[in-house]
């Protein structure tokens, strides 16, 4: 069976040539966050945090961006607008910050609440969403007051906003 990678390449390599980045956008956070957990393979000398997949989403007024960690190592980040970053979990930098970002995302799963589905933030809004072995939970807050440091979901959002800024500092310009 391919890999994470190797399906998320395979995905972008069909799509190249179509026009709708959005249609991209959400074939790969469908595929993110639909995940087989089952098929997660960790890499030897990984610690298993508990959170398959994490997932920081932001509402912008004309995008949404998605920020992807997944338990095998894997990191991206996707615009709906079409870009992403692929492959950025192949940094060890990247993935000591996505371990935290997992890790703190499964201790914090009580703050969240059980899903079936994984919603898009509105505009201005920051979901979180992510997929434990006891279920899925999303949770949502405004940017604003996750900002402040003061909100129950902050740690969250700055664990996010660490994983970005990595991802950010291995990205190709």
């Amino acid at each position: 069976m391919p890999g994470w990678r190797e399906r998320l390449r395979s995905l972008i390599g069909r799509a190249a040539g179509r026009p709708s980045g959005p249609e991209v956008y959400q074939s790969l956070r469908s595929m993110a966050l639909g995940y087989d957990s089952s098929t997660i393979a960790v890499p030897d000398g990984e610690r298993w945090s508990g959170a398959h997949v994490a997932v920081m989403e932001i509402g912008l007024p004309n995008a949404t961006v998605t920020i992807l960690a997944i338990a095998d190592g894997s990191v991206s980040v996707y615009f709906s607008t079409g870009a992403a970053v692929i492959g950025a979990g192949e940094h060890a930098a990247v993935r000591g910050v996505a371990e935290r970002f997992r890790m703190v995302f499964a201790e914090s799963r009580g703050l969240l609440q059980q899903t079936v589905d994984f919603p898009m933030p509105d505009p201005g809004q920051v979901r979180f969403q992510v997929r434990t072995v006891d279920g899925k939970y999303s949770g949502v807050a405004p940017e604003a007051a996750l900002q402040t440091g003061r909100h129950p979901l902050a740690p969250l959002y700055a664990a996010g906003q660490d994983l970005l800024t990595e991802v950010r500092l291995v990205a190709p310009t």
